[in-house]
Order: C-alpha cells, then structure tokens, then sequence
C-alpha cells in the first residue's frame, strides 16, 4: 500500500454507510484505525452523506398531512349532492405552487459519493437512497399542495357518490389548480386511466386523467384549466387505454359544488 492508494478504501466507503456484511465490517473495523487513506475516505464519504440528509427539507409525516388535508376539506362548502348520477367530464393541467430544488442536491451528493466510492456496486446503492429520499419528497410536496389547495378560498369541493350513495372520491376545484382525493376507488393498472368529466354542460368533458396504486389514497394533483373550474357538476370513469375518450364508457361517480 503507499500513501495514496489502497485496495480497501471501497471497503472503507461502505463501512462509513453502513452497509458491510459481517465479515467485511470486521475487517474494516480492523483496518481503517491504520490506514490513513482510508481514514479520509471514511471522514469524506460522511460529510457527503450528511449533505444528503441535510439536503431534504423536514415535513410533517404524510400520514399527518392527509389528516389535514381531509379535515381542510370538511370544511370546504358544498351543495347538497344531486339525486342522479351525472355523465362525463375530462383531465385538466395543474400549476405547482412551490418546488423544491432539492433533487439537484441529492443527484450533486449522490454522484459525489459514486465517484469517491470508485465501485460500481456503491454508485447503485447511493442511487437507490437518493431516489427513495426523492420520491419520499416528491409525495410529501404534493400533500402539501393538495393541503394549500384546499385551504384557498377560492376552492370549490365536489364529493362523488356512486348511484347508491357510496363516497369514492373528492375533486377540488380552483381557477389555477385541482386535485382528486381517493377514497373507495379500486387501484388501476397501467392499461387504464381514471378520468374527471365536467358534467355542467349538455355533453361531459373530459378535464383530467389520474391514476390510484395499490396501497396509496394521496390525493392526486390534475392538469387544471379556468374552463375546468367554470363546471360545477363532476364525475369520474375508469377507460382503458392512456388517454381520455371523447365521452365516459361507464360513469362510476358523480357530484356538484357550490359556485365560487
């Protein structure tokens, strides 16, 4: 070994992780403390991993969020429902209110430890952490923007009723954004797609297309215009396909809100 180089340091990085199996711990356990290489590799890859954890932004738990979110929601004005089940409506664009540059510092931290980690095997554990760390965020902000926008006052809420009264889901409306919370609709498969009608026009328009996973009732934010914020009556279907048809095949919920 000289002074620069050592056929261990990758050892060192994964030690300096956490992430050795038993026997390589203990050899880098026994090694590290005499080499002075990888000593700075260890000491390097730390501060690249405490700039990770400092790169994300601290929020509440999602769980907590959506509580707030429905309870926001509650108190949101509504018409009572109407006695039938209305027809269509379609997707619509939304604006993201705030956006966090944190996934350029994760990606900046993550290639950085790649790099130092000089294994291929490490730069895939260090991408999977960032794109785990990413996706935490990434739902985190959307419950935040779903929790804004039903906080504004300018948001109309619509609950959708099956025919026999059953609540699947809750579209919010505003003249800049919307966004569906799930509440009873079955998870979809990549072969179908969720669509939001306008149902206040003689012909239901297709404003949005969502998708509901398995295990996940997040609210999901919609492509949404002013025109989708003109209806007052909303509906959901199930299509197949990626894209919405020009009317629904089977409406599966309907619901109105007051005027803003």
């Amino acid at each position: 070994m000289n002074g620069d180089l050592c056929a261990h340091e990758e050892l060192a990085v994964g030690w300096a992780m956490h992430s050795l199996e038993p026997d390589e711990e203990a050899l880098a356990r026994d090694h590290v403390p005499t080499c002075a290489t990888c000593q700075r590799t260890v000491q390097a890859t730390q501060e690249v991993l405490a700039s990770i954890g400092g790169a994300v932004h601290q929020e509440q738990p999602p769980p907590r969020l959506r509580a707030k979110l429905m309870e926001q929601i509650e108190h949101i004005p509504q018409e009572a429902p109407a006695h039938h089940t209305p027809r269509h409506a379609a997707p619509i664009p939304l604006r993201p209110q705030h956006r966090r540059r944190t996934g350029r510092v994760l990606l900046a931290a993550a290639a950085a430890l790649a790099v130092l980690a000089g294994a291929g095997y490490l730069g895939v554990r260090v991408n999977q952490l960032s794109n785990q760390v990413a996706a935490s965020q990434a739902r985190t902000d959307d419950l935040n923007r779903a929790l804004s926008l039903a906080a504004d006052p300018a948001t109309n809420r619509a609950v959708l009723r099956t025919a026999s009264g059953d609540e699947v889901a809750v579209v919010l409306s505003n003249p800049n954004s919307g966004a569906v919370v799930p509440m009873n609709l079955k998870p979809n498969d990549s072969g179908h797609v969720y669509v939001v009608w306008g149902a206040s026009t003689k012909a239901p328009v297709p404003l949005a297309m969502f998708d509901v996973r398995a295990g996940s009732a997040d609210p999901q934010l919609l492509a949404w215009s002013s025109d989708a914020h003109k209806h007052t009556t909303f509906a959901v279907s199930l299509e197949p396909g990626r894209q919405a048809p020009p009317k629904p095949s089977e409406v599966l919920a309907g619901g109105q809100v007051a005027p803003a």
